[in-house]
């Protein structure tokens, strides 16, 4: 039995057109046998296969009723045309027929016979024949005709455009002139035969055709001139037409910017300015006037003269949008002496600070000019009918190009000995494609004078500072007392402060945010060098002179310490007293500039996160890639953007400043520092004032005599030769002086404790080693924590005792020259009793506990130390030179 597989609709057709009949093909399809020997296969086998086949036969009767049903409908539309196409093909065949045995001459007619089926195919090829030969002969007598009119033509050309010169028809004669050039290129074609060039015959013609249209337009420019010139608007529009006949619109658009920017070019270049050579040299000359004053009035009468334009050039010109920003871009660009050059002169002839605040006031100018000019652009682009597509304007542009004279015109000579570039001027036809483009020149040439200063922005702000605020510190600063003194401070910080706020404005709106970076140099070294002159003359406010006696000089009779009973027997002379009122007084005005200062960064982190939100949104605007363009126009801002501060620096900045939760960002470094030394050195200056009694009386305890003294006994009086035995040693009076003034101290700091000045900068507190102590308070004066009065108390307390325990123990002891037995013991007591204060003061154990127990050995405990030395305890090297111990 055949598969049931192979049983489809298309086999049943196939198998059906190859069969002879229903029952054959049956039988193929399930394999029946022709003799009745075989065994027939199960019913159930071929009712499968009936099945099978019933469903294919259907599929195929459907499919095959729907083709004979298509094929029907086509026949049916397309007999009824059948009739009428061969009605019309007859129809045709015979009234050819006809018109070709008319066109055969009669003796033709009558030797053809006509009835005869072999004489047609021979009379057909005559008549054709002798259409063609018609035809060929027509359009050479067209082409004679043509030539001979254009000969013609050609001959009466110059004849009948200087007669309409003459006349003053230049209207017809643009036309003749246009036609004339019209027929360039159908003459071009046609004149063309073997053997001969068209150049040749064409070249002359156009060589005509050039100098009769610059004889026109040398006939046209002192009236188009004098039309510009009294702006008839009527004129100007019908020399427009006429140029535009001629093909020399860019000729046109040269004399009219020419002739309306005269006064304005003029009016620059004959201006005096102050400072340039030869502005004061003859007398007949205006006077002078700075360029600040100048500037702004130049921009004033030239955006007059823009929109006096926008009424004027609608009417005149088919884009007049385009035609004003190429008459803004022409004269900004043939101005003489170049912006730039007066610009930089600012800087030659003057000071600095006066220049760059001239500069930014000029830059502001420039912007109003530029929003102004925007607006009359704006109104332009909303009053004005659209303009041409791309591709008409194109083709427009490219017949334009076609012809191009062969000498230079009156219009082109002139604009280039202005110093326009030649053939691509942007008032010419071609040139002034994409307003956007031309936006983006005229206001680069516009802001394109200031973009050095811009870059150099940095370094300019800084001297404009230094020579604004002038010597940071008064001309008598030696004179003053501490009060007037740390007042001279403050008010030359509210001073540098005010200028560093105008900075920031200045920055903001000459660079936009862009010279951030060095606005933030210029301010942190100008805020530390501030700082750092007031620190450097604190050195001068002490002094250098001696003391020859602790206590010597006169009271001070308006001290508000000495006023205090407990105070009067401190051991310090009128200039102690004036010196550590000085130091307060300054450390206090520290503080106070530390507080301003701190104020000052908070609103320059403002400005700079202003600047940072606005770069950080223009970045993300180009998927991470895009450009922050600030300014009146956007050529101002591509200018700032393409440009050396638009840094990998600014970015980095500008990401600094974002808000976060971190530690506060310190954008001025240099100045805190500085703050930090300018503490040191006011808290040096106060410890060597507070210690100075102390360092007097140790001025002569190496040379005391106790140090070598022989007994260590005493004899008692009228006993002879009875010794007693010395059991306990008292200090000795500079000792007990040290001591007495060490502990004198907290009474001093009683009265002071609740003075902010001491605790100004505690972390910077050291001895006079420079190691910076009492971290912890540092730390919480970092966060802005105010000390507790104990807390500064027992910070002074303790770095004055360091610097006691320093002092004597590098300075003083060394100076011993001899140390006896009795003299080691004695030296021995006074450092025990000095111990015993400055742990009262907190001093942590140091040298001093070393040379104590240096001191105390005995010679032989003092010869094994020393044994065991490997030379690095030079403390007790020292002790040893002194005792006399040798190895």
């Amino acid at each position: 039995m055949a598969s049931t597989a192979t049983v489809t609709a298309a086999s049943v057709v196939e198998q059906l057109d190859k069969s002879p009949d229903v029952l054959t093909w049956l039988n193929t399809v399930l394999n029946v046998p022709g003799d009745d020997s075989s065994t027939d296969p199960p019913l159930v086998q071929h009712a499968s296969t009936l099945d099978t086949l019933q469903t294919a036969t259907s599929i195929a009767t459907q499919s095959t009723s729907a083709t004979l049903e298509h094929i029907i409908d086509d026949i049916a539309r397309a007999a009824p045309r059948l009739a009428y196409d061969i009605h019309f093909t007859r129809d045709g065949a015979l009234a050819l027929r006809n018109i070709l045995a008319q066109s055969l001459p009669p003796q033709s007619r009558s030797s053809v016979p006509t009835t005869t089926d072999s004489a047609e195919p021979d009379a057909t090829s005559k008549v054709l024949e002798r259409l063609q030969h018609l035809d060929t002969l027509r359009v050479r007598m067209e082409a004679a005709r043509d030539v001979l009119r254009e000969a013609e033509s050609w001959s009466a050309l110059e004849t009948e455009v200087t007669t309409l010169l003459a006349e003053k028809a230049y209207a017809r004669a643009a036309s003749r002139l246009s036609a004339s050039a019209r027929l360039m290129p159908v003459s071009a074609r046609t004149a063309t035969t073997p053997g001969t060039s068209s150049g040749g015959v064409h070249e002359p013609r156009r060589a005509l055709l050039t100098s009769l249209a610059n004889q026109l337009e040398a006939a046209l420019s002192p009236d188009l001139v004098r039309a510009v010139t009294a702006s008839d608007v009527e004129s100007c529009k019908s020399f427009y037409a006429i140029f535009g006949d001629i093909e020399r619109e860019g000729e046109f658009r040269n004399y009219y910017y020419g002739t309306r920017r005269s006064s304005t070019v003029e009016a620059w270049s004959k201006a005096v300015i102050e400072g340039e050579s030869g502005s004061g040299e003859e007398p007949d000359k205006e006077t002078p006037q700075s360029l600040s004053a100048f500037y702004p009035s130049f921009l004033s009468s030239f955006l007059a003269v823009l929109n006096g334009e926008r009424a004027a050039l609608p009417t005149i010109f088919p884009d007049p949008e385009r035609t004003l920003v190429a008459l803004i871009y022409t004269t900004l660009s043939v101005l003489t002496p170049p912006p730039a050059q007066r610009l930089a002169a600012l800087f030659h002839n003057g000071s600095s600070a006066t220049a760059l605040k001239d500069i930014v006031k000029l830059f502001q100018a420039s912007e109003e000019f530029a929003r102004g000019a925007e607006r009359i652009l704006e109104k332009l682009r909303a009053s004005a009918p659209p303009l041409l597509t791309a591709s008409s304007s194109s083709s427009n542009e490219a017949k334009h190009s076609r012809r191009r004279s062969v000498r230079m015109s009156m219009s082109w000579r002139s604009m280039s000995s202005t110093g326009r570039l030649g053939g691509g001027a942007i008032g010419s036809t071609g040139a002034t494609g994409g307003g956007a483009d031309e936006g983006a020149e005229w206001e680069q040439c516009l802001f394109q004078p200031f973009l050095d200063f811009q870059v150099d922005f940095g370094t300019l702000e800084r001297r404009l500072l230094d020579e604004t605020l002038g010597s940071p510190l008064p001309g008598n600063i030696r004179d003053l007392d501490g009060d007037r003194a740390a007042r001279a401070m403050r008010e030359r910080a509210v001073d540098v402060f005010s200028a560093a706020e105008e900075s920031i404005e200045r920055c903001l709106v000459f660079t936009h945010g862009y010279a951030s970076v060095g606005l933030v140099r210029a301010l942190d070294a100008f805020v530390s060098a501030f700082v750092e002159t007031w620190t450097n003359s604190i050195s001068n406010l002490v002094g250098t002179d001696s003391r020859s006696m602790p206590g010597s000089g006169s009271k001070p009779a308006a001290s508000a310490a000495l006023e205090d009973e407990e105070l009067a027997d401190l051991d310090y002379t009128s200039q102690d007293w004036a010196h550590i009122q000085k130091a307060l007084h300054l450390l206090a005005a520290g503080r106070a500039v530390k507080d301003r200062l701190g104020m000052f960064e908070t609103r320059l982190m403002a400005s700079l996160r202003q600047v940072s939100t606005v770069f950080r949104t223009a970045w993300g605007s180009g998927g991470g890639s895009g450009m922050y363009t600030p300014g009146a126009t956007k050529g101002q801002g591509l200018l700032l953007a393409q440009s050396s501060l638009n840094s990998l620096e600014l970015r980095e900045l500008l990401m600094r400043v974002v808000p976060s939760t971190k530690h506060p960002l310190n954008l001025l470094p240099s100045a805190h520092t500085a703050l930090t030394a300018f503490a040191r050195a006011n808290q040096h200056t106060l410890q060597r004032v507070l210690l100075s009694p102390l360092y007097a009386h140790l001025a002569a305890y190496p040379t005391l005599p106790l140090w070598s003294a022989a007994r260590a006994q005493e004899a008692v009086p009228g006993m002879t030769g009875v010794i007693v035995p010395i059991f306990s040693l008292s200090p000795s009076d500079v000792a007990h002086r040290v001591g007495d003034g060490l502990l004198n101290l907290p009474r001093l700091f009683e009265v002071y404790a609740e003075d902010d000045a001491l605790g100004f900068e505690l972390g910077g507190l050291a001895g006079t080693d420079g190691v910076e102590t009492v971290i912890a308070m540092g730390e919480a004066e970092e966060r802005g924590q105010v000390h507790s009065p104990e807390a500064v108390t027992a910070a002074w307390l303790s770095s004055l005792g360091r610097a006691t325990v320093v002092h004597f123990t590098r300075d003083v002891l060394p100076q011993i020259k001899t140390l006896s037995v009795a003299g080691a013991a004695q030296l021995s007591a006074d450092l025990g009793y000095l111990e015993t204060i400055v742990r009262a003061l907190g001093v942590e154990k140091g040298d001093l506990e070393r040379w104590k127990a240096l001191v105390g050995m005995t010679d032989n405990e003092g010869r094994a130390a020393l044994a065991n030395d490997d030379g690095s305890d030079k403390i007790g090297q020292l002790v040893a030179k002194m005792r006399k111990w040798t190895v």
